[in-house]
């Protein structure tokens, strides 16, 4: 009989974003400081071996789906290793990565050998210099040219995600419609998440709360430049197993996905999240976790460690604003760790 992972809610939890590094290539605006952060110690985060002991206990809890993530995970030691590894567990049926694309050249024959059906390359615009400045150093040219090698070679599929954040413009969004008009591509354009201590949040005795953060756009204006291109036909079959609803201009090869940021998403909520550091996570805005790393390194049994994960999972919350013990009741709403270290 297939084991089932579910909630309290009767979600059934078929879906582990595993982050493998907290180290990145890339300071994003929206997503690391400028100066970095201080980075996890090797003897802080999961071992090559605990990582698949990890993913070989929720598969056999009901885990089916995979999708590898960082940080940057091409950065990881090992990383073509670890995927062949996880590809070879029982149960788990598909494997696939988020990567900012700019190691993506020299990794895309082996990472196709190793299992990866699925690549999402995170880009915010077309314009080389708007996108240099966003990365604050990034080169585009590197990711293009393994876009490109990665279409030639069929992988399943091939995302884009593009943050709706104040400096996207509506010359970024026409770029990335006319991809997905000429390319088997689906990109998809994500309502900003704000994170709490990239803002520089500050809680005082007051809890008086001040924050620096972009402006999110609403996903639905994109819309307005989509019927620039043509008729907009509304997608019914679902597009991977996270919340994207698609569109797509008619006759186009590729799709438009939205991503909301919304509690209503949270209802469908199949997810759950392994950070570098061996921390099961039940949801992006949460900041409580299961510490699996203690548990494999003092010795705990495989049985108490699945029962101690059924019971977590069990507690997964409703929807992220009944989730988290912010600073203040305006924080509930932002993620409480940066995301390199949660994984994206």
């Amino acid at each position: 009989m297939e084991k089932i992972l579910k909630d309290s809610y009767d979600r059934k939890i078929d879906y582990l974003r595993l982050s493998v590094t907290d180290r990145c290539n890339l300071r994003c605006t929206y997503c690391m400081p400028e100066k970095g952060i201080r980075l996890a110690g090797r003897e802080e985060v999961l071992t090559y071996e605990e990582l698949l002991k990890v993913v070989d206990i929720l598969a056999q809890l009901g885990i089916r789906k995979l999708r590898i993530t960082g940080g940057e995970p091409l950065l990881r030691d090992n990383i073509l290793g670890l995927i062949s590894g996880i590809s070879r567990i029982e149960g788990i049926e598909k494997i696939s990565i988020t990567t900012n694309g700019i190691l993506l050249s020299k990794y895309l024959e082996g990472l196709r050998q190793a299992g990866i059906s699925g690549i999402n390359i995170s880009m915010d615009s077309l314009d080389p210099v708007k996108y240099s400045k966003i990365t604050r150093g990034g080169q585009l040219y590197k990711v293009i040219t393994a876009l490109e090698r990665a279409l030639d070679m069929g992988f399943e599929s091939i995302k884009i995600n593009s943050v709706l954040g104040s400096f996207l413009g509506t010359g970024d969004i026409r770029d990335f419609i006319k991809w997905s008009i000429e390319k088997k591509i689906d990109i998809r354009f994500i309502e900003m998440m704000p994170v709490a201590l990239l803002e520089e949040v500050e809680c005082t005795s007051k809890n008086i709360l001040k924050t620096r953060t972009h402006e999110s756009i609403p996903a639905d204006t994109i819309f307005d430049v989509m019927k620039e291109f043509g008729e907009i036909e509304s997608l019914k079959d679902k597009k991977g197993y996270g919340p994207a609803v698609y569109f797509k201009i008619k006759g186009a090869k590729g799709a438009i996905g939205l991503i909301r940021n919304q509690e209503e998403s949270c209802f469908y909520c199949n997810r759950i999240r392994i950070t570098p550091l061996g921390l099961l996570k039940l949801c992006l805005f949460s900041d409580n976790g299961l510490d699996l790393t203690r548990s494999i390194r003092h010795g705990v049994s495989e049985k108490n460690i699945k029962d101690d994960i059924i019971m977590f999972v069990n507690k997964k919350p409703k929807s992220r604003n009944s989730n988290n013990t912010g600073c203040s009741p305006e924080d509930k709403k932002k993620i409480p760790d940066l995301m390199n270290r949660i994984g994206g």
